[in-house]
């Protein structure tokens, strides 16, 4: 793909809009496949159409996927949580239900409805999982290398998984920054999208012929406070959510994302995410290379953030205000990171990670 083409075979189902679903549908689409009714309360999505089930005795979260969207991409990743269920039973992942047949074969843990107006559409239940987002949580120093250690362990329990798509480029990747270049030149001109292309252009020169070269694996590729819940009493990590963005790339790669996402508003901003690196190191070990190559990997998922979420914006009016949610403090961190500067980020991740 050059870089002046257009992005969609990157990632086509969240470039293109989807009719939404409506909960009369997938109550009928959910008895259908599942044999479960119940109460139905809509969630928020991207991509998806996803919806919660309170059966009266048991919740699930039920995922429609885009109409656009390839079933194996699907059963990937279904086939990820049935991987980790059997291999790391104690990582807090949601419990993958078995459809009924004829919506799906024998075994099969997705589902395609079978008939009514989602006839065709792509389905899979899941277990709820009890916690409160991290994002509503206020967070402490050992909570935050909790987060940091489950991380790692979940990426120690991704290492046996393989399949040919996981290898599918996607635009959250940061290894995959170049392709950020169409969506970039769309932009109006003005000092911002100056701002992002050239910082679009000097992680692209410098930073992924580095990054190429380090240690790779399935990741989640989105630990975030949208996907991560925590338990009741504020000390342990309940739930990891949420894994559409499954990927083999980089593996320092998913402490970067992390990181990003608990960059804070105080004084001190790195803090928090100081705190992350520390714990997932305890488990899993970054080279000297990957801890230099942090403070960039950091930077380069915020202008990923602004550039996908705002170009999707403009695409997806009607779900313009979940799109951008995270936008306006993203570009207040891009903001502070240039501020502080890469150097002093990466002693402070060097001393964080000799404690």
């Amino acid at each position: 793909m050059t870089p002046d083409s257009a992005p969609e075979p990157l990632d086509v189902a969240r470039l293109t809009p989807s009719s939404p679903v409506t909960a009369a549908d997938a109550a009928a689409a959910i008895q259908s496949c599942y044999g479960l009714a119940g109460d139905l309360i809509r969630l928020p999505g991207e991509a998806d159409d996803n919806f919660l089930l309170d059966s009266g005795g048991e919740r699930y979260v039920v995922k429609f996927a885009h109409l656009r969207a390839d079933p194996a991409v699907v059963g990937v990743q279904v086939r990820v949580l049935r991987h980790i269920e059997a291999t790391a039973p104690a990582l807090p992942v949601p419990r993958v239900l078995t459809p009924l047949e004829p919506a799906a074969p024998a075994g099969q843990p997705w589902a395609v409805v079978p008939d009514g107006p989602l006839r065709g559409r792509v389905v899979h239940a899941l277990s709820y999982l009890d916690g409160r987002l991290l994002r509503s949580v206020t967070t402490d120093p050992p909570l935050r290398r909790a987060l940091g250690a489950t991380l790692a362990e979940l990426g120690q329990a991704l290492r046996g998984f393989d399949d040919p798509l996981v290898h599918r480029p996607l635009l959250w990747d940061l290894a995959q920054l170049p392709q950020l270049r169409p969506l970039a030149a769309e932009r109006p001109p003005g000092p911002r999208t100056a701002l992002l292309t050239a910082q679009l252009a000097r992680l692209t020169t410098e930073i992924l012929p580095r990054l190429a070269s380090e240690r790779r694996q399935l990741l989640h590729n989105d630990f975030s406070p949208d996907n991560t819940l925590i338990s009741a009493d504020g000390a342990a990590v309940s739930g990891i959510i949420d894994f559409g963005d499954v990927t083999v790339t980089a593996l320092v790669n998913d402490v970067a994302i992390a990181v990003a996402n608990l960059i804070a508003d105080d004084r001190d901003p790195l803090g928090p995410g100081l705190d992350l690196v520390a714990g997932y190191h305890a488990v899993t070990p970054l080279t000297a290379a990957e801890l230099g190559l942090l403070p960039d990997l950091i930077l380069g998922r915020v202008v990923a953030r602004i550039i996908i979420s705002e170009w999707r914006a403009e695409r997806f009016p009607e779900n313009r205000e979940y799109v951008l949610r995270n936008t306006p403090r993203a570009w207040e961190q891009l903001n502070r990171l240039l501020s502080i500067g890469g150097e002093q980020i990466a002693a402070r991740i060097q001393e964080a990670t000799r404690a």
